[in-house]
């Protein structure tokens, strides 16, 4: 029995759409997902309920409707997962800027002069 919190503000299907989606990352569901009425059974929750956490899922590209064969999990491409990920270099060159480093100031500073800058 995995019951949802019935005093908590958060509504329902919410806190149904965020346990599919603990158990979807977790491995649980890989292929082919629960139907509405074993999620009903399960979570103690309408059919109303378990169709709005399936249908946000499915907005969300997690999940995929088959008509006539059921809800599957959505096997995402690794850039949909990670985003777009880019170097800092990158970032700059697609601003139009050239990235680079130039060294502004050297000196020797010793250990003494550090510990009387931290303290």
């Amino acid at each position: 029995m995995l019951a949802l919190d019935y005093t908590n503000s958060i509504p329902l299907y919410i806190q149904l759409k965020d346990k599919i989606e603990q158990r979807i990352y977790n491995g649980v569901y890989t292929g082919k997902i629960p139907s509405e009425r074993e999620f009903m059974d399960e979570y103690y929750v309408s059919r109303s309920t378990v169709r709005q956490a399936i249908d946000e899922l499915v907005r969300e590209g997690t999940l995929n409707k088959k008509p006539g064969r059921g809800t599957y999990v959505t096997v995402k491409r690794i850039n949909d997962w990670l985003g777009s990920l880019s170097s800092t270099s990158e970032t700059i060159e697609r601003m139009g800027m050239d990235p680079g480093i130039k060294l502004i100031k050297s000196e020797n500073i010793s250990y003494k002069t550090i510990c009387s800058l931290v303290n």
